[in-house]
């Protein structure tokens, strides 16, 4: 075969091959049937393939306990104001005012009656009922001078009171104490460093009253003179008794007496005494 009969059977082979490429270009982009979604992709990813690559969500939610929400904390926080409230106003209060001093918004009724059910049985609240009223309630119920002179009257011991448990819910509890104990209804004791009262006492002021003394006994009372320690001493000396302010004399004791020698004794207990004249004790070799 010549040479221009192998070139025109090679450009025929390339002429075919192009067209068998061309048909199956077209045939892959036939339009999609109706109905059915066209991808961009040739071939679609299987679903199998899909749900493996996805991760599961971690299943940490704890369902057998119930959310920390606060609202114990917040309640007790509320109740501490209040007490602290009522102390300080120091007279009966409605609910309705410690509900807005708190400030706390008018829809939240729950809360308000949780707060309202806790107030009525803490220990430091009085609650009266008939007129819905909350006061405070002090370790004693004093809170007027006159008050605490009856309580202290009613005492069954004499053990003084606290003037700390006094002050707790009764501000002028310092002026009424100051105030008793210059009248002489009180016994107070005072701290040394700043002269506050401590303790308290009641006092009857009829017995701090002077008894009438003749001026006869009162010359003769003052006529009498009182010995000096001088005085004193020579009166002992003259009875023979030795004062106790007398300096003794000690005579030193010449001469002392002999030393004792001192006797070096065996180390080690001794035993089998009693077969000493049976026994033999042999003398112990030097060690090398």
């Amino acid at each position: 075969m010549s040479l221009a009969a192998s070139f025109k059977v090679l450009k025929g082979d390339r002429s075919a091959a192009s067209s068998a490429a061309a048909a199956r270009s077209l045939g892959n982009q036939r339009p999609a049937a109706a109905g059915t979604p066209t991808t961009s992709s040739s071939r679609p990813t299987p679903p199998a393939a899909v749900d493996s690559k996805r991760k599961r969500p971690e299943e940490n939610t704890t369902y057998s306990q119930p959310a920390a929400t606060g609202l114990g904390q917040e309640m007790m926080t509320r109740v501490h104001y209040a007490v602290e409230y009522l102390k300080e106003k120091d007279r009966p209060i409605k609910f309705d005012d410690i509900f807005k001093y708190l400030s706390i918004p008018p829809d939240r009724k729950d809360e308000g009656r949780r707060l309202r059910s806790a107030l009525m049985s803490h220990p430091k609240v009085e609650f009266e009922q008939r007129e819905g009223t909350f006061r405070f309630r002090p370790v004693h119920n004093v809170r007027s001078a006159e008050e605490l002179r009856g309580y202290l009257q009613q005492q069954p011991t004499a053990a003084g009171i606290s003037v700390k448990e006094l002050r707790d819910g009764w501000p002028g509890a310092i002026a009424a104490i100051d105030f008793l104990e210059k009248e002489g209804n009180l016994l107070v004791t005072r701290n040394k460093k700043d002269n506050v009262p401590k303790l308290v006492w009641p006092n009857d002021p009829s017995l701090g009253l002077s008894v009438a003394v003749d001026d006869d006994f009162q010359a003769y009372w003052h006529k009498i003179k009182v010995p000096d320690a001088t005085d004193l001493r020579q009166e002992l000396e003259k009875a023979g008794l030795t004062p106790t302010s007398q300096v003794k004399e000690i005579t030193p004791v010449n001469g002392g007496g002999k030393k004792k020698r001192r006797i070096n004794r065996k180390a080690g207990r001794s035993t089998n005494t009693h077969m000493s004249h049976i026994l033999k004790e042999y003398p112990m070799k030097a060690s090398k």
